[in-house]
């Protein structure tokens, strides 16, 4: 029985070295050819602040912004291999259940996380991208003035920071999905505090926007939409689980 086991342990850490294997080959494939166009994609990036006056203040800080956006850039095309990989190791051990639900949940996630990351780049991004901009103090008495001229490693961080940060976001109806099954949000609490949630998110569009209205509710609304949909959602759970315990 031991000699067994040992087996089956050597057998999927076999497994697991192919699967680490080709992910790595795939993912230093994808930051090569991202690498070549780094200066394409940074150029594309400086683009969308067209306002501001880029700088780098070390010498090596433009090589490591390339870089940088390179080693990002390639973790997304590899992903969907990289994360096929991980899935064909793990879907073994699944039931049919387990690998329906993972599988629902890995992709719904998937996606809300893109959409997020799409509605920062198209939408919160050139908000506050020209709201900072409005802040430039221009003159300010003696022959001096306030110029906007920004590092491009510091802007590299506030677009990436943004961009993960509503991805994340916008994944929260996969959290309640996942704490309803668990059996820690019912669909009553979530209701029952619904006028907190919208003051939280007011509050944050309030931050992450400029002091106008119109912008606030254009950040705000797809957060409260996602939240009644995580809502709907948990409410159809509960009901299958309320219904699942009474037939047994």
């Amino acid at each position: 029985m031991p000699a067994k086991k040992s087996t089956t342990l050597l057998s999927h850490l076999n497994e697991l070295r192919k699967r680490m294997m080709v992910s790595a080959i795939c993912f230093v494939a994808t930051m090569s050819v991202c690498l070549a166009r780094s200066e394409f994609v940074i150029k594309h990036l400086v683009g969308k602040a067209k306002d501001f006056e880029f700088i780098y203040v070390a010498p090596a800080e433009l090589l490591i912004a390339y870089i940088r956006i390179a080693i990002i850039c390639g973790i997304i095309v590899a992903f969907p291999v990289i994360s096929f990989q991980i899935w064909q190791f793990i879907r073994p051990g699944l039931t049919r259940r387990e690998r329906i639900a993972a599988g629902f949940v890995l992709t719904f996630g998937m996606m809300l996380f893109a959409v997020g990351s799409f509605f920062a780049y198209e939408v919160v991004l050139p908000f506050t991208l020209k709201y900072f901009a409005g802040l430039n103090g221009g003159s300010i008495g003696n022959g001096q003035s306030i110029k906007a001229m920004v590092s491009i490693q510091s802007y590299l961080n506030f677009f990436i920071n943004t961009m993960l940060t509503f991805g994340l976001v916008f994944e929260m109806p996969v959290v309640i999905i996942l704490l309803t099954q668990l059996g820690m949000l019912n669909p009553r609490f979530l209701r029952k505090n619904r006028k907190y949630v919208i003051l939280a998110v007011f509050i944050l569009a309030a931050v992450i926007t400029p002091p106008d209205v119109t912008s606030q509710v254009l950040i705000a609304l797809p957060m409260l939409v996602l939240f009644e949909i995580s809502i709907w959602i948990s409410s159809l759970l509960f009901r299958r689980k309320l219904a699942a315990t009474e037939a047994s």
